[in-house]
């Protein structure tokens, strides 16, 4: 014990000491991977004695090359039965997120009727999550709406690999390839009066596991009304009664007139790439790769996101961990010391209004505050610092800064995210792990990330968070060398 202490306190001593490393005009990067050897060192020492758990996803893709599968025609589920017509109202923040989002669910087992039950139950939820059934539109301010008198259904597909589901491999995320072959994507996806907002894929394997594959459009639902949707298509399936009725109002979010902005907003400040960052994107093969952070490590990280030897305990994982990925992402992709960084933070705000969300609000409740600083400021500093950065910008979001940012994103358009950025979402109370059909809890996994894009995830009912993120080949590699001890890889 007393040398784990004794190394913690040089570790942090090693991180305040990178301020005096630059006077001698040492480069960013041979800073900060200087201090992170160290660091390296005390991880690599923790194993030695309590044997501490930290995984990384393997870089290669097993399934790439053996999952065969042959898909029938998509065929159109429509609700049940008679549905509300017309058009349906979204809010500012249901506009800035077009995406679309694919998300697979893995289940070991299933039975001879696994497609018709998922079938059946689609069309049973659908009566309730009718909007989802309907198409884009164009209103007379040229807002996007949802045409629900257009159901033209969801298109419904029917597959089989020629493998078994072990031969997916790291369920948690899919290069493209395989993705393209688990979820099915509509050849009219970019066409916007036509585009589907929602399709499925249910994909049966030798084994007799399945997957469920779905690509919902982000219009449509943030992280926590997919997963309300996902749960409630899963209870349908099980012949139970919904848990959770849906709200469909979202004129509950509608700008006010007239817009009373309180702004400026960092998020949407312009940053230019002065460190050529596209030029590596644009030569390197983009990778995805997923870190998994146990109890323990967590609480090193934590321990490291000190002031003055004080550990911060208002600080939490997500806070620390923030940082810690901010960091070492930053110096990966080899930005310079004058480059302008922007973190940018989901947070849900349904409970954080003055009057709060009804529970089952289905659409998009969530606001991105923003961190920004020089990249030599973010790495000058300690990682305590930059913890407190990341508190200060989420309690940053109260009453009057959801709503200012709803009428400043009304009158705006979004420009999207520029190199320099790091979106950081955390999925770790989403219960997607429940979305039970029948046949178990499933495994749940992802990919096509947007570049800017780290997702926090859990596995299962294990404790600790998996970091999810994609960059270009080399970054990738520095990367893992940065935050991965010399047993873990």
């Amino acid at each position: 014990m007393k040398l784990l202490i004794s190394t913690l306190k040089f570790c942090v001593y090693m991180q305040r000491r990178i301020a005096v490393l630059f006077t001698c005009g040492l480069s960013p990067c041979i800073n900060f991977v200087c201090t992170s050897q160290h660091i390296l060192v005390f991880f690599f020492l923790l194993q030695r004695e309590q044997d501490i758990n930290f995984q990384t996803s393997p870089m290669e893709a097993p399934a790439k090359n053996i999952l065969n599968v042959e898909r029938s025609s998509p065929i159109a589920v429509l609700p049940e039965y008679e549905t509300p017509k017309g058009s349906m109202f979204l809010s500012s923040l249901d506009q800035m997120a077009p995406a679309i989002v694919p998300t697979v669910y893995c289940f070991d087992r299933s039975d001879a009727n696994v497609v018709d039950v998922i079938k059946q139950a689609l069309a049973r939820v659908l009566v309730h999550y009718y909007p989802v059934a309907g198409r884009l539109a164009k209103n007379s301010r040229g807002k996007l709406v949802v045409d629900c008198q257009k159901k033209l259904g969801v298109p419904f597909v029917e597959a089989m690999a020629d493998c078994d589901i072990e031969s997916l491999g790291d369920t948690r995320i899919f290069d493209s390839d395989v993705l393209g072959k688990l979820v099915y994507r509509d050849p009219t996806e970019h066409i916007l009066e036509v585009a589907p907002l929602l399709t499925a894929q249910v994909t049966k394997f030798r084994c007799g596991g399945f997957t469920l594959g779905i690509a919902l459009s982000h219009c449509m639902a943030d992280g926590l009304s997919a997963m309300n949707f996902m749960n409630a298509w899963a209870e349908i399936a099980r012949g139970e009664p919904l848990s959770l009725i849906p709200c469909h109002d979202r004129t509950i979010l509608k700008s006010r007139l007239p817009p009373q902005i309180t702004g400026p907003y960092n998020e949407f400040v312009h940053i230019s790439d002065v460190s050529n960052m596209t030029a590596l994107y644009e030569e390197e093969q983009f990778v995805q790769k997923s870190f998994h952070f146990d109890a323990e490590k967590l609480a090193i990280i934590k321990i490291m996101a000190t002031e003055d030897g004080q550990v911060a305990s208002s600080y939490t994982s997500f806070i620390a961990l923030a940082a810690f990925v901010w960091r070492a992402r930053s110096v990966a992709l080899k930005m310079k010391l004058h480059q302008q960084s922007k973190l940018l933070l989901a947070v849900n705000f349904r409970s954080r209004l003055t009057t709060p969300l009804p529970d089952g609000y289905f659409g998009n409740a969530v606001a991105l505050p923003c961190c920004l600083c020089t990249i030599g400021e973010l790495i000058q500093e300690p990682i305590s610092a930059s913890a407190g950065r990341i508190k200060k910008a989420i309690e940053c979001v109260t009453d009057d800064y959801i709503w200012s940012r709803i009428d400043y994103l009304d009158m705006y358009r979004y420009e999207g995210f520029a190199l320099g950025t790091l979106v950081i979402s955390s999925w770790t109370r989403l219960e997607y792990c429940y979305t039970d059909f029948g046949w178990g809890e499933p495994r749940f996994g992802m990919g096509d990330l947007l570049r800017e894009t780290c997702l926090f995830m859990t596995e299962g009912k294990e404790k600790g968070i998996t970091v999810v993120l994609g960059l270009p080949f080399s970054a990738m590699n520095t990367f893992e060398k940065l935050v991965c001890g010399p047993n873990d890889t």
